[in-house]
């Protein structure tokens, strides 16, 4: 992902979206063709032409007819979905749910798909490979205005992902729109329980009284919860009425969401070393002959998998079970979710010297279970407002699970609105995880220059520029660091610091005649201040930067207090929503940060 302002460059120098020659779809308002769809169509491929239809008149000025194959063939048509055409597409077996063929002859184009949005994801492919439109954002949309609308003759476009799973846990994804042009799936419909379900399955403060042998057997007793007090232990897995009881439960919840067929029997969250996982004498006879805790999990999930043969059963790989069992394979209905929460982000996963066990794991994983989602990271969870320089390592990440066997991928962010470039994380993100070999140099520059504009090489330099000095430190990248971290010797040293204002500074100029992207930069701009204010945190009034000496007594730079001002309100104003997983909010930010700095020149 080097040298992002040579691609950035080389797209600014503009290689039209539309080629010479080939289909003319419409000219100067006026088109003679029309939308085909089948007699009875189904409802994506409905969307799918009423898409179309809308997205065409945006660009062209033309409302094109939909009509049914029923319909005598002409010779200019635009053929949606499955239908009586011969010529709408070639065989489309092996499309899957979501892939799909767009094709042109010399006079039509089709596009079909596979069994769920498949049509709807060619539909809106076609006008963002081969006409221009971007979605950048749910809030930032854009195409061109073309007085001819030509698409090449000879266009044979068949794509199918190799994750058939693509979750992006951001909160622009919750945006209907946006997820469906990025090819995005959710927890519903196809998840009818998503992970950590055990005390959901068996509630301790249903059951735990009356039954405490249910539960894991830690230190010697029965515990229904972990020390910190608001995570559940883990249950007993190897007791028979657990998995009666667990059956029961899960049957229950399958009736009321038939149509489900990922159900999740996993472990409880936790933060402890050990797990709070089951020490019982037969839960650790089975763990044993595993090599691992991940045994009694395995073994579990392939009970309660074959009383439920037509759906699929999760469970997780972290933590204290994230080490694969020997001598016990997952069932063929049994998916496996393994998380790589302890994996460090400087380097790929592949080549990391850190990430070694990892991703011995990982490969044996590979080599026993039929699915696996993998659970990945890609936010610093402690400080979601932080820059967090790891675009450079998302291409050979999922890249390099692909290769070992993954077909489905939860990618975690930030779900809630705000932190460090929550537009452009997300966007590359989607891009991979269709496909993990996409141009991801070319897929950043578009974006810089769409999304911000004109100050779109001045970001490009501060991303580059910062990832840059990430690599020369050697640092790790971890999911709970903090800015401070990378202060001494790191890519937040003062001296970086200071090119990365005037980085911003350039960019805010660029755009300033231009309200909605003078924002959208400054918003991008928050992370440094962020950043700023929590390094002073850290060494106190040794940060001359936010503190002064007046009078013979420390206070805090006027510049600073209207610098956390300005931050607080933009926060508000963009309806910012956290800054760490879970809560703290700017209101409450920016009042423990007054507070801190108060508090620091009293010392």
């Amino acid at each position: 992902m080097k040298n992002i302002l040579l691609v950035f460059c080389l797209l600014a120098a503009g290689t039209g979206f539309v080629r010479a020659g080939g289909l003319t779809l419409a000219s100067h308002g006026k088109s003679g063709y029309v939308i085909i769809i089948p007699e009875k169509a189904t409802p994506v491929e409905k969307k799918a032409a009423d898409e179309f239809r809308r997205l065409f008149a945006l660009s062209s000025s033309v409302e094109l007819p939909v009509c049914t194959d029923a319909r005598r063939p002409s010779a200019r048509e635009i053929v949606i979905g499955n239908t009586s055409r011969s010529n709408s597409a070639a065989d489309t077996s092996g499309l899957q749910q979501d892939g799909f063929v767009i094709r042109t002859d010399r006079k039509s184009l089709s596009i079909r798909g596979g069994s769920e949005k498949g049509v709807l994801y060619g539909v809106y492919t076609f006008f963002d490979k081969y006409l221009g439109y971007r979605c950048y954002s749910p809030t930032v949309f854009k195409y061109p205005t073309l007085a001819k609308v030509t698409v090449a003759a000879g266009i044979a476009d068949r794509q199918v992902p190799v994750n058939l799973y693509r979750n992006v846990f951001y909160e622009v994804a919750d945006d209907p729109f946006y997820a469906d042009w990025h090819k995005l799936d959710h927890m519903k419909p196809d998840w009818g329980m998503w992970v950590h379900t055990f005390a959901q399955l068996l509630p301790p403060d249903r059951y735990f009284a009356e039954h405490p042998e249910y539960y894991a057997l830690v230190d010697g007793k029965r515990v229904g919860m972990q020390a910190d007090g608001h995570l559940c232990a883990q249950l007993c897995l190897t007791d028979p009425d657990v998995l009666e009881t667990v059956v029961e439960n899960l049957g229950d919840r399958m009736r009321e969401q038939p149509d489900a067929l990922y159900w999740s029997v996993s472990q409880n969250d936790t933060y402890a070393e050990h797990g709070y996982n089951c020490a019982c004498p037969s839960c650790r006879e089975l763990d044993e002959q595993a090599g691992a805790p991940s045994g009694s999990v395995v073994a579990f999930a392939n009970r309660v998998a074959a009383r439920f043969p037509d759906k699929m059963i999760s469970t997780l790989a972290y933590r204290y079970s994230r080490t694969a069992p020997k001598g016990i394979r997952p069932a063929d209905n049994v998916n496996i979710m393994l998380c790589d929460i302890e994996c460090n982000r400087h380097r790929p996963i592949e080549t990391d010297p850190t990430s070694r066990a990892f991703r011995t794991d990982f490969e044996e994983w590979g080599k026993i279970a039929k699915s696996i989602l993998m659970w990945d990271y890609v936010i610093q969870f402690s400080n979601l407002m932080a820059p967090y320089p790891n675009l450079r390592t998302l291409q050979p990440n999922m890249q390099y699970f692909v290769r070992n066997g993954v077909t489905a991928q939860f990618q975690q962010g930030n779900i809630s609105k705000g932190g460090e470039f929550c537009e452009l994380r997300p966007y590359l993100v989607a891009r991979l995880l269709w496909n993990p070999d996409v141009d991801i140099r070319a897929e950043l520059a578009d974006f810089l220059s769409g999304y911000y504009e004109e100050a779109g090489p001045h970001i490009a330099a501060y991303i580059d520029l910062m990832h840059d000095e990430l690599e020369k430190s050697g640092l790790p990248l971890t999911i709970y660091g903090k800015p401070y971290d990378h202060y001494e010797k790191g890519y937040m040293r003062p001296e970086l610091f200071a090119r990365y204002e005037v980085l911003f500074d350039e960019a805010e100029k660029a755009v300033v005649s231009k309200p909605d992207v003078l924002e959208r930069v400054r918003v991008a701009r928050l992370p440094l201040t962020f950043s700023l204010f929590e390094i002073a945190k850290a060494r106190g009034t040794a940060e001359d930067r936010v503190f002064e000496q007046a009078d013979g007594r420390w206070r805090v730079r006027p510049e600073i207090t209207t610098l956390l001002d300005d931050f607080h309100a933009l926060c508000n104003k963009v309806k910012i929503r956290h800054f760490v997983e879970g809560g703290v909010s700017p209101d409450e930010y920016c009042r423990q940060t007054r507070e801190a700095l108060e508090a620091a020149t009293r010392k």
